[in-house]
């Protein structure tokens, strides 16, 4: 998951003599935010002046908000090599190379910049891009520290706020995890990545209500949970084996029929419809369900359910006889 570009404005210094003229066009043109111009102007003048340091680093911020991070990348690495302690040349090729998918180079340039940095506008800048880029990387525990650290230097927006969720969800933080991940739903209703995984936090909290023999408490997540994933034939089941346990039979009865419909080659469904409709003395219904069970698993067990019932259907055949 890659964030929204993200830029900054070098600070404007004063012209060198030698490149008044070019340097004032420049500079009129990027406050003016016609960064190609700009461009034009500052690639003479690096031009014919190859170790104008500010100038480099003018250029490759040019072609960052023009979105050309091949170059900008040149740029603010002939800039480093002139002036190795400007903390903006490091962060704009750090974002360069973040927007050119280079996740690693783009920590190795922050990781730099992070010792030059000082105003907390940069600071948020450096930790919530090599946070992301850690995030790329699935390095969660390194973008939770990056992302946390840009946080408090300024509210997070929502993607940083889904991504710091998205971290915490795979260390298994689930609380900081469901707290985040709210958090991005607020700042974007329409989030499908924040409901997903919050979807899935309620998923794992009932299977661990069922395991709790908290039956209620499962069957008001699943229920909620299958709300927004009507297809989800685990989810079906469980809450099935949630509203057996808790004695309602014709509910579970329901569920297991839809988990049969949504995940058809999943036999479990099939071998609990046998047992209620067994339990119920629906014998043939229930050998149906069990032999449907059979056909899709190899366990002993439902082999010995269908041989149980055949024989229960066998013992009524005689009874009505005599």
């Amino acid at each position: 998951m890659r964030v929204a570009t993200v830029l900054f404005v070098l600070v404007i210094l004063s012209a060198p003599v030698w490149a008044q003229g070019d340097y004032q066009k420049g500079v009129s043109f990027y406050k003016q935010g016609q960064y190609a111009k700009a461009a034009a102007e500052f690639e003479k003048i690096v031009e014919e002046n190859p170790k104008y340091e500010d100038g480099f680093r003018i250029l490759g911020d040019c072609y960052l908000k023009m979105k050309r991070y091949s170059e900008a990348a040149t740029a603010f690495q002939k800039a480093i090599q002139l002036d190795s302690n400007k903390a903006s040349s490091f962060l704009g090729l750090g974002l360069a190379y973040f927007n050119s998918n280079r996740d690693r180079d783009a920590i190795a340039a922050l990781v730099k910049a992070e010792k030059l940095v000082r105003s907390p506008r940069d600071q948020h800048l450096l930790y919530r891009t090599r946070g992301s880029a850690y995030f790329n990387l699935k390095q969660f525990d390194e973008a939770i520290a990056d992302l946390s650290k840009a946080n408090s230097i300024q509210r997070a927006s929502y993607q940083d706020v889904l991504q710091l969720g998205i971290a915490y969800y795979q260390t298994g933080n689930m609380p900081e995890a469901e707290k985040h991940l709210r958090q991005a739903l607020a700042l974007n209703g329409n989030s499908a990545e924040a409901k997903k995984y919050l979807n899935q936090l309620d998923y794992g909290a009932a299977l661990a209500a069922i395991e709790a023999k908290n039956f209620p408490k499962a069957v008001s997540l699943l229920t909620g949970h299958l709300k927004d994933n009507p297809q989800d034939g685990d989810a079906w089941f469980n809450l099935g084996l949630a509203r057996l346990f808790s004695n309602d039979t014709k509910g579970a009865e329901q569920a297991f029929l839809q988990a049969t419909r949504t995940a058809p080659n999943s036999w479990q469904a099939y071998d609990r419809l046998g047992y209620i409709y067994e339990k119920a003395k629906n014998y043939p219904k229930a050998l149906e369900f069990y032999r449907k069970a059979d056909s899709l698993s190899q366990s002993s067990q439902v082999k010995a359910n269908v041989e149980r019932v055949q024989e229960r259907i066998k013992r009524q055949k005689q009874a009505a006889a005599s």
